[in-house]
């Protein structure tokens, strides 16, 4: 199993909401679960949280997932 960050596309009342998550995927390609919270970056130094803004930045890269297809 492998993951990274994928961007989730929510519909609420005010419309689309985008939110970065963990997204994990089985050996096949297949989406499996994904946190159940979007993730906030974090790092023990200045340099860990650029580096965890980078990785969840090439999140953005991609059209992202819709929540609604991945249920």
């Amino acid at each position: 199993m492998n993951w990274n960050y994928g961007v989730i596309r929510t519909r609420t009342s005010f419309g689309d909401l985008y939110q970065v998550y963990e997204v994990y995927y089985a050996n096949d390609g297949e989406i499996t679960p994904w946190t159940e919270n979007p993730i906030n970056p974090s790092g023990e130094t200045i340099d860990e949280l650029k580096e965890e803004f980078s990785r969840q930045l090439l999140s953005l890269e991609t059209d992202g997932l819709n929540y609604d297809q991945l249920k």
